[in-house]
């Protein structure tokens, strides 16, 4: 650990001073929460609260903690070397258990453990507590990362060897499910909300279920009473347990799942198929069926729509667990069709950039393929934009006729809202493809790690700023001007930004009432010129970067792929 913090590039420091100052800062809120509302949270109250953050803190361990589980277990950079010396793996295995813990897992014990101590001072407890504080938040802690290591080590004795590269996707799934139904056993266990369970100061778990166990040994050592005992070594008992369990799928799971994903790449050749010969197309479009073929033979490729099936799948089995129903949902298509085109345009935000950036450092070693075609810059960066764009505008656009058939949306404003977020879109996607020539970066194991830090930083917050500067014309069209006297009260009585606000969309909407066919003409035409403005702008700025020539940051994943690019046999 030490060698590698030594050895990494300078702007890689700066990125962990950014991520220090974060969580310094976010400490100090909680803190200064903990302090204000400290000495008004009682025993119950408090166990409660620890109940669920404690399961909170496994399964945030579990989601987060995965990558970096698998990262240590199969694709450090030391292991090819490791695993040629007389070194037990059992030993090479608990080093690397140990140093998963300094990640995810000491982060949530900093989170947890301060605010903690905080209040143990500001309500006086007794000396007892801040011992058994600290090692009932290692056990959870420990519990969580022993399932964050199972999930590996089970699932790469089931993922196939040829299916290698989907591996983190099936496992990112499945630990998703896992950690959702988590959260949703105190909805599901109980006919309460959990928040007035937790106001209320019942018990959101069965006694037996192990956060009771260690939100119980917290609160029983706060008084310095010795009944602490049982539940305290019940929790360190089960994340021994846990640890053994994971302990005995080392053999199989470690050193054989850490060959068979090294050889999971290695193909058998098999008879040649006689072929066709294949049909010429316009370079745009072969560009585009480039990058569409890369995409389609890579299931690691479509991990970025995950979290739409987490949103939709999951968000609608929570709502119908609190006891709703679906056609609580609906209501008059004046209202619900506004609210789901500023959803879905958030929703937009999240993958259209991405997609596009992507297509930039997905050229990774083979870059040079890209410099010595015969296209031009303008080519090349109008092909790698319509399929960036087309293939999120195609199954969100699917995903809103579901929607908008099942809340009663008029065909007019199915047909209007896809073909103005059409426009709107292309301008993300835009965004997304230039930023991409500037901090392209290729990681083969981690096709999500298409950016830079700081560029991608850039990606987020500028995708949102370009939508906002969209909704100017998209509310002399989608919102209606019964909400006049709504949007009226909140700019009289708002101030700030807030007010401008509203003040800005009640003016525009006094206009679309006087004058409704003049106004949403106008609305056309600024949308039209603003988002293809930005679009041409934005691709043509790409493709002059294209034509001087782009530099992809690729990130190495072992000694050999070193050697051989020194050697010159990579290129």
């Amino acid at each position: 650990m030490v060698n590698t913090l030594r050895s990494q590039p300078n702007r890689n420091y700066v990125s962990y001073v950014v991520m220090v100052g974060i969580l310094a800062l976010f400490l100090y809120f909680l803190s200064d929460g903990v302090m204000s509302l400290g000495e008004s949270i009682s025993e119950p109250i408090l166990a409660g609260i620890l109940s669920y953050g404690f399961l909170a803190s496994i399964g945030f361990v579990v989601l987060l903690g995965l990558p970096q589980v698998f990262k240590h277990l199969y694709a450090a950079t030391d292991l090819n070397l490791l695993f040629t010396m007389p070194i037990p793996t059992r030993h090479i295995f608990w080093v690397k258990y140990l140093q998963s813990f300094f990640g995810i897992p000491l982060l949530v014990y900093i989170l947890l453990g301060v605010p903690l101590f905080i209040y143990g001072t500001l309500v006086d407890v007794n000396l007892l507590y801040y011992p058994v504080v600290l090692l009932v938040l290692a056990s959870v802690l420990v519990i969580g990362l022993s399932f964050a290591y199972l999930f590996n080590l089970v699932l790469i004795q089931i993922v196939p060897a040829s299916k290698a590269n989907e591996f983190m996707t099936v496992m990112s799934v499945l630990s998703g499910i896992f950690v959702y139904m988590l959260f949703m056993i105190p909805n599901i266990a109980n006919e309460r909300p959990l928040s007035e369970l937790l106001l209320s100061g019942l018990p959101i778990f069965p006694g037996w279920v192990p956060v009771t166990w260690a939100s119980d040994a917290i609160i029983r050592s706060m008084n310095g009473e010795m009944d602490f005992v049982l539940p305290f070594f019940m929790i360190l008992i089960f994340s021994v347990v846990c640890i053994l369990l994971t302990s005995t799928l080392v053999e199989k799971g470690f050193r054989t799942g850490w060959v068979r994903l090294n050889e999971g790449s290695i193909k058998k050749k098999g008879k040649k198929k006689q072929r066709k010969d294949p049909a010429l197309h316009h370079p745009i479009v072969a560009i585009g069926k480039k990058e569409w073929f890369a995409i389609k033979r890579d299931l690691r490729e479509w991990l970025v729509f995950m979290p739409i099936v987490f949103f939709f799948v999951f968000g609608i089995f929570g709502f119908l667990s609190s006891g709703s129903s679906l056609s609580d949902l609906q209501g008059p298509n004046e209202i619900s069709w506004p609210i789901g085109q500023g959803a879905l345009l958030f929703i937009y935000c999240m993958f259209n950039g991405q997609i596009a950036s992507a297509t930039i450092a997905r050229e990774g070693q083979s870059l040079w393929i890209l410099r010595i075609l015969p296209l031009s810059g303008r080519d090349i960066a109008l092909g790698k934009l319509w399929i960036s764009w087309f293939i999120p505008f195609v199954i969100l656009s699917v995903i809103e006729i579901v929607i908008g058939i099942f809340l009663d949306w008029t065909p007019v404003q199915l047909v209007s809202g896809i073909a103005m977020k059409a426009f709107i879109t292309a301008g993300i996607s835009a965004i997304g493809m230039w930023l991409g020539t500037i901090g392209a970066k290729h990681n083969p194991a981690n096709p999500q790690n298409r950016l830079t830090f700081s560029v991608g930083f850039i990606l987020l917050i500028s995708s949102y700023v370009y939508v906002i500067f969209s909704f100017i014309p998209y509310v002399l069209l989608i919102v209606p001007t019964q909400a006049l006297g709504f949007v009226q009260d909140i700019s009289q009585n708002s101030g700030g930004f807030f007010g401008f606000v509203a003040s800005f969309v009640y003016t525009m909407l006094s206009w679309k009432e006087a004058s409704p066919a003049f106004v949403g003409v106008i609305g056309i035409v600024i949308m039209l010129f603003f988002s293809l403005g930005m679009t041409y702008l934005l691709t043509m700025a790409s493709a002059r970067r294209i034509e001087k020539g782009i530099k992809i940051e690729v990130v190495r994943q072992n000694r050999s792929t070193l050697l051989r690019k020194k050697s010159g046999g990579l290129f």
